[in-house]
């Protein structure tokens, strides 16, 4: 019997990790990502990987790649302020806060009190891709999948396919694999639309942006609108730690901008189809009242790195899903789950670490796709639900109930 050969149909974080996963025990196997290359497309910012996520990525990687990791991590620091958007008053804060400034019954599962680590994105893909960049290949737009007497095909856009043993689907919340492995699922839109983007750390956003709101993450608020910050700082240059594998990143914040639909008085096709320019001007317009300090966050912001975001989720029940010998889900593509819990990222990278767990250590079977779709369900469920509960605090998402379900 030829060794198994998986193929993995996604790019993104979860993909990535598995591939690491899957290399350390020295399993074959092929990735295909759609864009063109790593850096095609705005990727988000910053991600903080901690207990499950953090463990699982521990896992995957070999140690070279591990102290690499932690090396080039950006600083993580406690909470910073909560301020009033118009008058620029402390505001109570958004969750309630425990020991050391941490947000209560936010935490990701399984975090205990292990250390977090703030990633990012872009830079934390180009160490994953480390080591591995003979069997991933860029641009190959995914269309389907046939299973064949020998295993698995995957058929591509170009014309081309891959064949393989075992076929998992990273493809994210818009998930071709998932629609024809469960055609059924649907998710259901939360009503909330952000716009992320990022400020170049300078001199003059230090003058002036009010100070305490660059102290650690922070959140201005106007009602329902709400602006979500992290400064950005590395303490060690990635090019040197890396030997010039990994490109430096300057210093930066991180923000989200977000509220309802009804909020941003666009429909969800014009909302959708923002350039990084228009989804730039809207939050300055959106934010014309706000106190000017706060204002300079999005004069300041790099337009090219702006670009705007549907809230969507899975719901927080275990749909129908038989196990598969030849193909099945992580992450996004399955259990897509709001910003506001933290989760989602730890969530795809605890999927990959335990995927490629149990192909080492039981084969590639229906039986083994089986234990991992009950074992990854104990975790993300709860997830879904704690990423909910934070969207109805911060942004009044009002339930699953009665949510519109989503189609792509």
């Amino acid at each position: 019997m030829s060794p198994p050969h998986v193929l993995i149909i996604g790019g993104g974080i979860g993909g990535l990790v598995l591939a690491q996963g899957l290399a350390k025990r020295g399993i074959m196997f092929t990735l295909f990502e759609r864009d063109a290359t790593p850096t095609s497309r705005a990727q988000g910012y910053r991600i903080r990987i901690a207990g499950a996520g953090a463990n699982g990525l521990e896992e995957c990687l070999n140690k070279e790649l591990w102290d690499l990791f932690e090396d080039t991590c950006a600083e993580t620091k406690p909470f910073g302020a909560f301020l009033n958007a118009i008058d620029g008053s402390t505001t109570p804060p958004l969750f309630p806060m425990g020991p050391a400034g941490k947000k209560v019954g936010m935490v990701p599962p399984g975090s205990g009190g292990q250390k977090a680590y703030t990633v990012d994105r872009t830079l934390f893909r180009s160490l994953l891709l480390l080591g591995q960049e003979s069997h991933i290949q860029f641009g190959k737009d995914y269309t389907h999948y046939k299973i064949t007497p020998s295993g698995i095909t995957a058929f591509f856009s170009d014309g081309s396919s891959a064949e393989g043993t075992f076929l998992v689907g990273v493809d994210g919340r818009s998930s071709r694999v998932r629609k024809q492995l469960l055609p059924q699922l649907r998710y259901v839109d939360s009503d909330s639309r952000i716009v992320y983007g990022k400020t170049p750390l300078t001199s003059e956003l230090f003058a002036r942006f009010p100070s305490e709101g660059l102290k650690g993450m922070s959140a201005i608020r106007d009602g329902n609108l709400l602006l979500f910050l992290e400064p950005i700082r590395f303490p060690k240059d990635a090019a040197i730690e890396s030997n010039g594998r990994l490109q430096p990143v300057e210093d930066y914040v991180y923000w989200v901008f977000g509220g309802n639909a009804e909020h941003f008085g666009l429909s969800d096709e014009e909302f959708h189809s923002l350039s990084g320019k228009q989804a730039a001007e809207l939050t300055l317009k959106t934010t014309g009242h706000w106190k000017a300090g706060f204002r300079s966050m999005f004069e300041l912001q790099n337009v090219a790195q702006s670009a705007p975001l549907r809230l969507i989720s899975a719901k927080p029940s275990r749909p129908e899903w038989p196990p598969s010998a030849h193909v099945t889900l992580l992450g996004d593509s399955i259990h897509a789950m709001l910003p506001t819990g933290g989760s989602g990222a730890n969530c795809a990278i605890a999927d990959a670490a335990l995927l490629a767990r149990l192909i080492c250590e039981e084969g590639i079977s229906k039986e083994m796709s089986g234990n991992f779709i009950d074992l990854m369900w104990e975790y993300a469920l709860p997830s879904i639900e704690g990423s909910a509960q934070g969207a109805q605090k911060l942004w009044g998402f009002k339930g699953f109930e009665g949510a519109k379900e989503v189609g792509f």
